[in-house]
C-alpha cells in the first residue's frame, strides 16, 4: 500500500491565491510590528496584549496546575482566548487543537471529537465516543451533548491521549473538559450582543455576585438564532411527477438554541466549600443539512460492493457497475429493470443538486423545525482542605432528550426517511483525596456511573415512495424501527502517584480498575407509516425482521500509567510513558435496511489502547516562547470499527497501529503582537476491516487526516482610547476518508479555513465592540458523508458552514 506524503504543493492548490495573499499579508504586517515596537509609548507597555500568554492552570491530574508543567500534551484555551478568537462552540476548539479532527452525523448537527484518529462514528443514542467530554468535571455519556455551546466559559482543556486512569472507561483517545466560569466575592456580570450573517441574533450574558458572608451566586444565559442557510427550490414533484412529503420543501440549516445556567457557592469556612449547580438548554433546527452527490456503487463478479464512485464520472449512467465488466448493472430499487440512470451524473430518479456544494438543494422531506434537542442537569462539588489532603465529592445527574429526522435521498423524491428518539438518564458520583508533601504529590478516589438510555431509530418509506413499489407494497408505507434500551451500570477505584526521585527526575504511576455491567433489550419492529414527522410504534404490519434480543453482561477494565519525567531547570520538562487506555463494549442497534444482525454480532468488545509516548515543553526568551511536542505510538486491540453498508451501520473488533507527532508553537516577539502555530501528522492503520461479505483489507481510520497545521497571528495597539486588535488565524488538513471502508468517493479533499477578526476595548469604560468573518474566502469543503449508492445511489454530504461575518457589542459591569 502507497503510503501519502505531505507536499507543500498540496497544501498550495487548497489556499486560495487570496489566502496566499492574506497569509503574507501577515508576515509584512509583523515585520513592520516589530519595527513599530521599537517605538512603544510608556503608557502602552502598561497594557496587557499578550493574550495567547494567559496563564491557564488546567486539572489535566484532578489538581490545579500550569500547562508547562503537566507532562500531558495539552491545549487549552481561556475564556479571554476563546472569546477573542471568536469560538462559539464546544467543537470551534478542534480547528487551532493539534491532532484533533470532527466526525459526526445529522448533516453535522452532532459532531464529534476525534484526537489522533480515535473515533467512533456509531450516530445511535447510546453508544459513547472514545473521547471523553466533560463540563464542570461532570461526564457526558450522549454523544449529541458533546456539541454545546460556549459561553461564560473559564477555560477548555483538549488533553491528547488515553485518559482513563484518572477520567475512567471511554476516554481512550483523549479527553475535552469545559470548565464555566465560577461565583466571586466581587458583584460583576456581562453582556454581549452579536448580529451576523442570516440574521444571526446571539444574546449572551452573566451576572454574579455575594448573596450573603457565605454565598454568592451566579446565572449564566445563551441566546442563539439565524435564518436557513439552504435555499429549498423544491417544485412540489420530483423529475418522474411523484409528490413528497405533505408540507415539506421548506429552507434548512438553521439555529433556536437557548441554554441557563445557575450557580451557587457556600464558603463555610477556610477549609470547606459547597458549590451547586442547574442547567438547561433547548435546540429547535430544521432537518439534518445534509446535500446529495450521486454516486455509483461498484460490485465485484460475486455482487459484493467492493468500490463507491461518484455518478458524474461514470459516462454510462449506470445505476451500480461491474469492477468486471464495467457494465452497467440495475438496482432494484428504482423499480426498472434497465440499469441504467434517468441522467447522466444523477441518482436513480434524475437529481441532480442545483449547485452542488452551494447553498441550493431541493428536497421534499424539509421543515424548519423538525430536530429538538433539549437537556437539563444538577450537579453539586464539595469539598473540604484538611491539614495536609483535599476531599472532594461530585454528584452530577444529566437528562437528554433528541428527536432528529432527516430526508435519506436528499432529494425530491421521496424515496426514504430517517428518524430517531433518544432519551437519555446518567448519574454519576466521585469520592476522592488528594495531597502533596516534599516528596509526593498523589490523588486516590472511586467514581460510579449509571446511564439509562432509550433509542429508537428506523427508516420510513413515504406512501409515493418507489421502493414500495420495488417491493411490490405501492401506496402501502411502513417503517422499520430499531428500538434499544441500555442500562450501564460502571463501578471503579483509582489512583495515581507523582514520586520526586530527586529534585529534577519524577516517576508518574497510575492505575485504575473496575466493572461494568450492562443490559440490553432490542426489538425491531415493522409498523405503519401514518406519518412521515412521527416515529410510529403502535400499529404493526404484523413483519418481525427477526426475534427481539436481550443480553447482559458484566466486565472489569482497567487503565495504567507509568511515565518517567524529567525537569532539568523551570523552563522545561521532558516526559516519556506508556498508558492503557479502555472504552467499555456494547450493542448494536443497527438499522434494518433489509439486514440483521445475528445474535453473536450485535454484542462487540472492549477496546484497548497502549499508547508509547515521549514529549516535552520547554520555554524561550524569558518565557516569551513556548515550544511543546509529543511523539506516540498506539498499539490498538479490538478497536471498535463502526463500518457503515447499505444504508446502514455496525460496530465490530479490529486490531490497530496510530503513529504520530504534534508540535505546538507559542511566541511574543514583541508586546503588540502574538503568533502561535501548530502541526499534527499521524499514520493510523486499522486492520483487516472487512468492505464486503468474505473480503478484508486494511484500511485508515475515518475522519483522520494525515497532516494538520495551524496559525494565529493577532497584533494590538492602542486606539480611540482604548485597545484594538487585528488577528487572523488559518487552518489546514489534509484529505481524509468518511467511512471506514475508504471507497473512492469516500475520500473528501483536503481544505483551508481563515478567519479575521477586529477588536476594540476600551480602557476607562467597560464596553468593547469585535468585527468577526468566520471562513473569509468562502471554501465549501466536504465535512460528514455517509454512502447509500448501494441501496438508493447516492451519498449524503454535508459542507462546512459559508463565510459569516458578526459584530459583537459587549459591555461589563
Amino acid at each position: 500500500m502507497k503510503t501519502q506524503m505531505f507536499e507543500p504543493s498540496r497544501l498550495g492548490k487548497l489556499l486560495t491565491s487570496s489566502a496566499l495573499a492574506s497569509v503574507l499579508g501577515l508576515a509584512v504586517m509583523s515585520s513592520a510590528v516589530v519595527a513599530e515596537a521599537e517605538n512603544e509609548t510608556a503608557e502602552s507597555v502598561e497594557l496587557d496584549f499578550s493574550l495567547m500568554f494567559d496563564e491557564i492552570k488546567i486539572t489535566a491530574q484532578k489538581r490545579s496546575e500550569s500547562i508547562q508543567d503537566v507532562g500531558i500534551a495539552v491545549t487549552a484555551f481561556s475564556g479571554r482566548q476563546i472569546q477573542a478568537l471568536g469560538l462559539t462552540s464546544s467543537v470551534d476548539v478542534i480547528g487551532l487543537s493539534p491532532g484533533v479532527s470532527m466526525a459526526g452525523d445529522i448533516g453535522g448537527q452532532r459532531a464529534l471529537f476525534a484526537i489522533r484518529g480515535v473515533v467512533q462514528n456509531d450516530f445511535a443514542d447510546h453508544a459513547e465516543a472514545p473521547v471523553a467530554v466533560y463540563v464542570d468535571e461532570g461526564y457526558l455519556a450522549s454523544t449529541q451533548a458533546q456539541t454545546f455551546g460556549l459561553f461564560d466559559v473559564d477555560r477548555v482543556e483538549v488533553l491528547r491521549g488515553p485518559q482513563g486512569t484518572l477520567f475512567g472507561r471511554n476516554a481512550t483517545g483523549g479527553l475535552v473538559h469545559a470548565i464555566t466560569k465560577k461565583p466571586t466575592k466581587e458583584t460583576e456580570g456581562y453582556v454581549n450582543a452579536t448580529y451576523g450573517r442570516y440574521n444571526q441574533v446571539k444574546l449572551e450574558s452573566a451576572f454574579g455576585g455575594p448573596i450573603s458572608d457565605v454565598v454568592s451566586g451566579r446565572l449564566s444565559a445563551m441566546y442563539n438564532t439565524h435564518d436557513e442557510i439552504l435555499k429549498n427550490v423544491y417544485s412540489g414533484a420530483d423529475a418522474q411527477g411523484v409528490t413528497g412529503t405533505p408540507g415539506g420543501g421548506q429552507d434548512g440549516y438553521n439555529d433556536d438554541t437557548i441554554a441557563i445556567r445557575g450557580q451557587l457557592q457556600f464558603d463555610f469556612s477556610v477549609n470547606t466549600q459547597l458549590w451547586l449547580a442547574a442547567n438547561f438548554a433547548d435546540t429547535n433546527k430544521s432537518e439534518g443539512p445534509y446535500q446529495q452527490t450521486a454516486t455509483v456503487a461498484v460490485l465485484d463478479a460475486e455482487g459484493r460492493h467492493i468500490d463507491t464512485v461518484y455518478s458524474r464520472d461514470v459516462a454510462a449512467g449506470c445505476e451500480a457497475l461491474s469492477a468486471e465488466t464495467g457494465a452497467c448493472i440495475d438496482l432494484f430499487a428504482d423499480n426498472d429493470s434497465d440499469g441504467v440512470r434517468p441522467v447522466v451524473g444523477g441518482d436513480l430518479f434524475g437529481y441532480i443538486d442545483p449547485d452542488g456544494s452551494g447553498n441550493l438543494t431541493a428536497k421534499d422531506f424539509a421543515f424548519t423545525d423538525e430536530n429538538d434537542i433539549s437537556s437539563y442537569g444538577f450537579a453539586g462539588k464539595l469539598t473540604h482542605n484538611f491539614e495536609k489532603s483535599t476531599l472532594t465529592a461530585i454528584s452530577d445527574y444529566k437528562h437528554f432528550d433528541r428527536s432528529v429526522g432527516l430526508d435519506s435521498d436528499q432529494s425530491p423524491t421521496p424515496f426514504a426517511l430517517y428518524h430517531s428518539l433518544g432519551e437519555i438518564d446518567q448519574f454519576s458520583q466521585e469520592v476522592r483525596l488528594d495531597g502533596s508533601n516534599d516528596k509526593f504529590k498523589w490523588v486516590t478516589g472511586a467514581y460510579y456511573l449509571y446511564v439509562d438510555a432509550k433509542v429508537t431509530q428506523g427508516l420510513a418509506y413515504p406512501e409515493n415512495s418507489p421502493f414500495l413499489a420495488a417491493i411490490g407494497l405501492p401506496g402501502m408505507p411502513f417503517e422499520d424501527n430499531t428500538t434499544g434500551h441500555l442500562t450501564t451500570h460502571s463501578y471503579s477505584a483509582f489512583g495515581q502517584v507523582d514520586y520526586a526521585l530527586n529534585n529534577q527526575w519524577t516517576l508518574v504511576a497510575g492505575l485504575r480498575g473496575g466493572f461494568e455491567d450492562k443490559n440490553y433489550t432490542q426489538k425491531i419492529g415493522e409498523y405503519v407509516n401514518a406519518d412521515d414527522r412521527l416515529v410510529e410504534l403502535e400499529t404493526s404490519t404484523g413483519y418481525v425482521p427477526r426475534a427481539d434480543f436481550h443480553d447482559t453482561t458484566s466486565t472489569f477494565l482497567w487503565s495504567g500509567k507509568l511515565q518517567l519525567e524529567f525537569s532539568p531547570d523551570e523552563s522545561s520538562l521532558y516526559y516519556a510513558g506508556i498508558n492503557r487506555g479502555v472504552k467499555a463494549g456494547s450493542f448494536n442497534a443497527k438499522l434494518f435496511d433489509g439486514v440483521t444482525l445475528s445474535d453473536e454480532e450485535i454484542p462487540y468488545d472492549e477496546e484497548v489502547l497502549v499508547s508509547y509516548e515521549a514529549g516535552f515543553k520547554k520555554s524561550f526568551a524569558d518565557g516569551k516562547t513556548r515550544l511543546n511536542g509529543a511523539v506516540f505510538y498506539y498499539d490498538y486491540k479490538d478497536y471498535q470499527a463502526f463500518t457503515w453498508t447499505n444504508n446502514s451501520g455496525f460496530v465490530s473488533n479490529v486490531d490497530a497501529d496510530y503513529k504520530g507527532f504534534e508540535l505546538e508553537l507559542t511566541t511574543t516577539p514583541t508586546k503588540n503582537l502574538n503568533l502561535l502555530a501548530t502541526v499534527a501528522y499521524i499514520d493510523a492503520d486499522v486492520k483487516d476491516v472487512t468492505i464486503a461479505p468474505g473480503l478484508t483489507k486494511d484500511v485508515k481510520p475515518p475522519y483522520t487526516p494525515k497532516w494538520q497545521l495551524s496559525g494565529v497571528a493577532r497584533y494590538s495597539w492602542d486606539a480611540f482610547e482604548g485597545s484594538m486588535a487585528a488577528q487572523t488565524s488559518v487552518s489546514y488538513q489534509s484529505s481524509f476518508y468518511s467511512n471506514l471502508r475508504n471507497f473512492t468517493a469516500h475520500k473528501f479533499d483536503g481544505y483551508a479555513k481563515v478567519d479575521v477578526g477586529l477588536t476594540w476595548d476600551a480602557y476607562a469604560e467597560d464596553w468593547s465592540v469585535s468585527a468577526m468573518v468566520h471562513n473569509v474566502f468562502d471554501n465549501r469543503y466536504q465535512v460528514i458523508g455517509f454512502d447509500v449508492s448501494s441501496f438508493g445511489g447516492y451519498s449524503q454530504e454535508s459542507y462546512a458552514r459559508p463565510r459569516w461575518w458578526s459584530l459583537t457589542v459587549g459591555y461589563k459591569f
